[in-house]
């Protein structure tokens, strides 16, 4: 019906103070579920810079696939398969034998705002996604293989590679902002199964908090290991708190660094983890031998996790902050510790105890277990092509759904389960609508 001039002038003076846009933006609430809502990031592996995988974002189960991404080519892990057994130290059980250093056998992802980034150990570049959609944003090359999930701080994307640099990225466009080689002029790329590689990879990823980012450069012992601090916006060594060690024949670091408020924890591959200390990057000792070795490793409060393995199969091994070991969980391949309650996954088992005097909560069985994260009050599990969600008070499955290969990474971010295979497959799961995703609001 067409509007009279005064009318008119009512509607347009309505409009000038903001009130009918508000009203029709109630009516678009209530016709339109917006699932980013109660929205929070996932900035680096397993969450935070203590790995804890724990997140106190909630989803409304149960999900519906969103996207899946299937890369042209599948990662490229670093090392191959242990032995099936080690029959000098357990010649009677044949216990088998678990994988010491799997940190790349699967492309992570890190999640802000409406970007998802995953680096590619096949095709050597840092990826950027929309978190909606899965279509590529953009692409970074590098000159070897990228092994760990970028970082996400600021702004800016952190990732390490096998070409012996850390790059510092602009998470809008990835722009290259600064890179750095802790080798510097000694950096070369040697052939390594069937790539080039710097004899000082990034095998740390690289760890940024309060401006600084960390991590270290080389893996193998005789050729010396850099660890550094520097500072994050310029890439440069310019305070006190900024520094650079060369570890000789002192270890073999490699998987995903912790940070402390004092101290940096770094796990040793086929050795236990080292500790150093923060401001100063001096090392300060490593954790008893022999027990809990690989790339796993998370903080606690006064207990650090690590593992998943020794010589005779898995196992996670507790130890207090100065390395003394406190327990020992067999079989276990993953572990969540909150304030009140222990989560450990096994291949066949996930099992919910209270942490002040192990008392069991729940058991759950499951076929495969391979990677475990909390989100909100729910547990959820990647098991044998298949993820599921668990309430976390009683073990109790809530929703499930099958993926391609095996789920080794999980994280929920801003309304969405991002599920990372060994295919190379990453997926997205959401809430499930009745509506298309073109009318959802942001």
């Amino acid at each position: 019906m067409p509007l009279s001039n005064s009318n008119f002038y009512w509607f347009y003076e309505e409009m000038i103070s903001g009130k009918v846009q508000f009203l029709i933006g109630l009516l678009l609430l209530s016709l339109w579920h917006n699932p980013w809502a109660r929205a929070g990031d996932w900035p680096t592996y397993r969450h935070d810079n203590q790995r804890s995988s724990i997140t106190l974002e909630s989803l409304k189960l149960p999900l519906s696939k969103r996207w899946q991404l299937i890369p042209k080519q599948p990662p490229s892990p670093a090392w191959g398969k242990p032995a099936k057994y080690d029959f000098y130290v357990s010649p009677q059980t044949r216990k088998p034998l678990v994988h010491r250093l799997a940190y790349d056998h699967a492309y992570h992802v890190t999640a802000v705002g409406d970007q998802v980034f995953y680096g590619s150990s096949a095709e050597h570049t840092v990826n950027c996604l929309d978190a909606y959609s899965g279509k590529e944003k953009w692409v970074f090359f590098t000159d070897g293989p990228m092994r760990f999930v970028p970082s996400v701080y600021g702004g800016r994307v952190y990732a390490g590679s096998d070409d012996g640099k850390v790059y510092c990225l602009d998470a809008d466009s990835g722009r290259l902002i600064w890179a750095y080689t802790a080798a510097s002029k000694r950096n070369t790329l040697v052939p390594n199964d069937g790539r080039l590689v710097s004899p000082w990879s990034v095998r740390s990823s690289v760890v940024v908090d309060n401006g600084t980012a960390y991590f270290t450069s080389g893996f193998f012992p005789h050729e010396g290991v850099y660890m550094s601090a520097v500072d994050a916006a310029t890439g440069r060594a310019s305070k006190d708190y900024h520094w650079e060690h060369f570890h000789l024949n002192k270890g073999s670091f490699q998987g995903y660094m912790l940070l402390s408020d004092s101290k940096i924890y770094m796990p040793g591959g086929r050795s236990t983890p080292f500790y150093f200390d923060r401001n100063s990057g001096k090392r300060l000792g490593q954790f008893a031998k022999g027990n809990g070795m690989g790339t796993f490793a998370l903080l606690a409060d006064n207990r650090i996790f690590h593992g998943p393995a020794d010589r005779s199969g898995g196992v996670l091994t507790e130890a207090s902050l100065s390395g003394d070991r406190a327990a020992s969980h067999a079989d276990a391949l993953d572990m969540i510790v909150d304030s009140q309650v222990m989560y450990l996954l096994t291949s066949n088992r996930v099992t919910a105890m209270t942490r002040s005097n192990r008392r069991l909560l729940w058991s759950q069985k499951v076929e495969g277990g391979a990677s475990m994260i909390l989100a909100g009050e729910t547990l959820y599990i990647g098991s044998r092509n298949k993820v599921a969600a668990l309430n976390a008070s009683n073990g109790r499955v809530q929703w499930s759904d099958s993926v391609p290969g095996n789920p080794l990474g999980l994280a929920v971010a801003n309304g969405a389960l991002l599920v990372s295979t060994e295919t190379g497959a990453i997926l997205s799961f959401s809430q499930e609508s009745k509506y298309p995703s073109a009318w959802i609001l942001y």
